[in-house]
């Protein structure tokens, strides 16, 4: 790298992942270039209904898009590639991935075209690109998906490490194991800057290998009389595999349940990470002709989506299956933080049909893709950093690792905990947040993308919990012409007459005397529904969404 003076500095401006599990995205700056480091989506919360998912806010990104050099992608788990196509009606770059990663991202595009055809660029770990001014080292991790890298970016001041998300696993289903070699070499050269997966920082020791699972499903295939259906990350090639291979081991046939398992098991087998056997999968019509001890189902639903293969099953609703009396099912993940609920439905309903249900209490059945504490402290270790900076994980997950490297002794005024739109300037000698960027909620609901739903969304949420009240008044010449139609939906049961004729009375009064005042149609509108909403939560103490319609003719 060229000399630069002392002024020389990176800015790292992240847009998500922090505060939060998802939305991963995050943009280094250099001299007038820029690249991105991941665009991934997160899932709605309890308090969005309807919402489909959330993406980043891409204006700065926008307003600087001749800027940006390339796109980097970590793996191909949502939360880092989801976003992708949005991403790319914005601006055009090359997108740098392994073969999986690119595989999946060009799956996304197909079902929402670009105008354009969009540049990959293949990579394959230890390979080494240079994007504009930055060069960047791509260095192989564990995770729970094949194709993870983390990122040694050479800057004008210095090496960052992006860890991407990772585990330390010797013994990995896939025999690939995380380069600790290529991370070390870069901390005994000199790390500036250390940026590392949170995600199970609370969790004490190492995370355990994704071998172990094979022990239990061997345990579980070898007792189960009837079909055995699995539920997993359609994204999690190892884990399918294992149960592939578990499946022709035991001489049963698999029978695929869910368009985008169908879709991730299609294009992993293409690119050569699937090793099926020809006669092993077969379609839902031949699986009635098998007995139930021979037949084993893979399908999504592992964090209780209603729409999932696992909750049709559970829920009477799947085209094909009904789950029954001797049925076994593996739900093969954890929890995500959020979704506890509707997955405990769906066990209880499976339960409920006489199925035989594994899930995450029991720990062999899944095992995590992020290194726990041990596997973070070797991350520091070796990379020695004079700056660390946690992300990927809510606040408290970034808390807890900011502590265990401060454990290590990397000084507390040499780390930084940042929120999504901080601008950190990193100089060989200082690492702290310089500004800060407004960001938007970005929601899509169907067709529809953008902040303007927030609006929506806080009419959605007082629907579902106050309900809604929708008042008419027709009005003439200064006179109200008849009673006030009032229908109330989700608010009050119809048999509470006392609430209703309190509410008309009040509503009567309250016309009347804006009459008397000659106030506007539009007048009374807003003044009636001030009132009513006050009026309401006075009396029950609720705020139900209050639509009021005045007609003068």
């Amino acid at each position: 790298m060229s000399e630069h003076s002392k002024e020389a500095k990176v800015n790292i401006i992240p847009l998500g992942g922090l505060g939060a599990v998802g939305k991963n995205i995050t943009l280094f700056e250099q001299g007038d270039e820029i690249i991105i480091v991941d665009c991934g989506i997160m899932f709605p919360r309890d308090e969005m209904p309807g919402i489909d998912y959330i993406i980043p806010d891409f204006s700065y990104i926008r307003k600087n898009r001749d800027r940006v050099k390339g796109i980097i992608l970590t793996h191909g788990h949502e939360d880092h590639i989801g976003a992708i196509a949005f991403l790319l009606q914005e601006i055009k770059a090359p997108i740098y991935a392994t073969k999986l990663t690119i595989g999946l991202v060009q799956s996304r595009l197909a079902e929402k075209p670009l105008k354009y055809e969009p540049q990959f660029v293949e990579v394959v770990p230890r390979q080494i690109e240079d994007i504009g001014s930055f060069s960047i080292e791509f260095i192989r991790v564990n995770h729970s998906i094949i194709g993870g890298v983390g990122l040694a970016i050479q800057t004008n001041i210095g090496t960052i490490i992006h860890t991407g998300d990772f585990k330390i696993d010797f013994s990995s289903a896939e025999g690939e194991v995380t380069d600790i070699y290529r991370f070390a070499h870069h901390g005994e050269k000199g790390v500036l800057l250390l940026m590392s997966d949170s995600t199970n920082s609370e969790r004490e020791g190492f995370t355990r290998s994704e071998s172990v699972l094979l022990d239990k499903l061997f345990e579980i295939f070898s007792s189960s009389k009837g079909r055995i259906i699995v539920a997993s990350f359609a994204s999690n090639i190892q884990r399918i595999q294992q149960v592939l291979d578990t499946a022709q081991k035991f001489n049963r046939k698999v029978v695929i349940s869910g368009l985008t398992m169908q879709k991730n098991i299609e294009i992993a087998q293409s690119l050569g990470f699937l090793d099926i056997k020809d006669d092993l999968i077969i379609g839902f019509d031949e699986a009635s002709k098998h007995p139930n001890k021979k037949i084993v189902i893979i399908g999504t639903g592992t964090q209780g989506e209603p729409m999932s293969a696992l909750a049709r099953m559970a829920f009477g609703t799947h085209r094909h299956l009904i789950v029954e009396k001797g049925d076994t099912v593996i739900i093969t993940a954890s929890v995500i933080p959020g979704n506890e609920r509707m997955v405990t439905n769906i066990v209880n309903s499976l339960m409920e049909t006489g199925a035989n249900v594994y899930y995450d209490k029991d720990e062999d059945i899944h095992v995590s893709g992020h290194g726990s504490s041990k596997e973070l402290k070797l991350m520091l270790t070796v990379t020695k950093p004079k700056f660390f900076m946690p992300v990927h994980g809510e606040y408290k997950h970034l808390k807890r690792h900011a502590d265990i490297a401060e454990s290590l002794n990397i000084k507390a005024a040499r780390i930084v905990i940042a929120k999504n739109g901080d601008v950190l300037e990193l100089t060989k000698k200082s690492f702290k947040v310089v500004n800060k960027i407004q960001l938007s909620e970005m929601y899509v609901d169907g067709t529809e993308i953008g902040d303007v739903a927030g609006e929506v969304i806080r009419e959605r949420h007082l629907m579902s919990t106050d309900g809604i009240i929708f008042i008419t008044s027709v009005i003439s010449q200064g006179m109200a012409l008849c009673e006030p139609e009032i229908a109330a939906k989700g608010f009050i049961s119809k048999e509470n007459t006392k609430i209703h004729n309190l509410l008309k009375k009040e509503i009567e009064d309250k016309i009347r005397r804006l009459l008397i005042e000659r106030r506007s149609a539009e007048e009374i509108e807003d003044q009636l529904q001030k009132s009513v909403r006050n009026y309401l939560f006075k009396i029950t103490r609720r705020n139900p969404l209050i639509v009021v319609k005045v007609l003068e003719v």
